[in-house]
């Protein structure tokens, strides 16, 4: 990893020297470098960031950890199809990137056709990414299953709680779209007061759903938190669209 994080800092500076001296540009002045109020929006973006990491790593925790509560056939259960969403991230992750080159590029530009264009594609191909992938778990969950574990108990337990990671793809479209368009457009405290509410409303969830559902419950309150993301972003969005 350390390798793989400096050989990417050397590839980008050499990319970065290529440009500017096909540009050009012969040196930078010293004041545009260190521009004071653009190196606090960039801090401040990043402290958002890291905020609302921390929000949906504790979120995965603690789901982890009331999952351990009701016994280890149920926890290694639920770490089994916890690899389902997963896999479905890096679907729905691979458009969360792509938008947010496309709407920062289009932020940038102040090309609010672009913009629009850009949301709608990833949208549209998010939609689709979702729908394939909630149907090959739906169809094939068993044998994905089968392959990730030879614990007959686990395998069971399993197959019990399908549904919910089958069914999360669907669920978690906007949340995953949202946060790359967002990321694009550096609205990084949209993300952090969005993740603090959707955690909360999680929090709140596990409490009154495990007690009546177990397990049913807990999955439950982890297909709200994806909705509450989504839907926190999607609030906002308008304000985002009359920014550009």
């Amino acid at each position: 990893t350390v390798i793989a994080e400096y050989s990417g800092v050397a590839l980008g500076g050499w990319l970065v020297w290529r440009r500017v001296t096909q540009m050009g540009v012969k040196r930078f002045p010293l004041a545009y470098l260190v521009n004071r109020q653009a190196m606090r929006h960039l801090f401040a973006l990043n402290r958002d960031i890291l905020i609302r990491t921390l929000c949906l790593i504790f979120a995965f925790a603690y789901f982890t950890a009331k999952g351990a509560e009701l016994g280890d056939s149920v926890l290694a259960a639920n770490a089994v199809l916890m690899n389902f969403m997963h896999f479905a991230s890096h679907g729905l992750d691979g458009f969360a990137h792509a938008a947010e080159a496309l709407v920062g590029g289009a932020v940038g530009k102040k090309d609010r056709a672009g913009f629009s264009a850009a949301v709608r594609s990833c949208m549209k191909w998010s939609a689709i990414i979702a729908l394939a992938t909630a149907a090959v778990f739906w169809f094939a969950g068993g044998g994905i299953i089968d392959a990730l574990t030879s614990i007959e108990s686990v395998r069971l337990e399993a197959l019990a709680y399908l549904a919910w990671p089958a069914l999360m793809p669907l669920l978690s479209i906007w949340c995953f779209t949202y946060d790359g368009i967002f990321l694009g457009a550096t609205r990084g405290a949209d993300l952090r007061n969005g993740m603090v509410l959707s955690l909360a409303g999680y929090l709140a969830a596990v409490h009154l759903l495990m007690p009546l559902y177990g397990n049913h419950g807990l999955w439950a309150a982890m297909a709200l938190f994806m909705v509450l993301r989504g839907l926190t972003l999607a609030m906002r969005y308008p304000d985002v669209w009359r920014s550009v």
